[in-house]
């Protein structure tokens, strides 16, 4: 069994795109259902079935940076730490003991962000994209709010688009997201080390 524990639905959704898209295949993708259960739900994976049968190969354990590359990736340490007593040295790689374990953090530009950043840039070739960053540093001269979450954007650039009603995970499963664009690149090496 190869693991990729994930925070959320949408984070999944992604991944299986990727996955499908590159021919990456036998991997169980689970979402923790909160990035604030990531540390429980890893410690919890050693008393299931498949760890005490020894049936797992490798874990990847996928979050988003948020606020700051470096306390995600200390957090992602954290959790395998704590759990396993294994300690993850490099970002993007993985241990050589069975089971191998490997962590990842999603960003932007500047250390900061999360998957939504990633499928953002994967579109900004399209025609019309640059329209949506003219409507939000917009927003951002004529009101208060000065910054605007990816989440918020992705939402908007899919309200340009025939389904305007699609978050990041409906909008990977119905086909929005191209796949084979660089910004996947590096997740992509990623999950094909599994």
């Amino acid at each position: 069994m190869k693991l990729v524990i994930c925070e959320g639905v949408d984070d999944m959704a992604v991944l299986e795109g990727i996955c499908g898209a590159s021919g990456i295949a036998g991997l169980t993708i689970e979402n923790c259902k909160c990035r604030a259960n990531v540390e429980r739900v890893v410690s919890e994976l050693k008393i299931r079935p498949e760890f005490t049968r020894e049936e797992v190969e490798s874990v990847a354990v996928v979050i988003d940076a948020e606020a700051s590359f470096d306390a995600s990736w200390q957090k992602v340490q954290n959790a395998v730490q704590l759990g396993f007593e294994v300690r993850l040295a490099r970002h993007g790689e993985f241990t050589r003991r069975k089971p191998r374990f490997g962590g990842f953090v999603v960003s932007g530009a500047g250390g900061q962000g999360m998957i939504e950043e990633l499928c953002l840039e994967s579109v900004g070739d399209q025609p019309g994209f640059s329209c949506l960053e003219d409507y939000f540093k917009c927003l951002s001269e004529r009101t208060a709010k000065k910054e605007y979450h990816s989440k918020a954007k992705f939402r908007a650039w899919m309200a340009s688009q025939t389904e305007y009603e699609l978050y990041v995970g409906l909008a990977a499963k119905h086909g929005f997201i191209p796949w084979e664009k660089p910004a996947f690149t590096p997740l992509r090496e990623f999950l094909r080390q599994l």
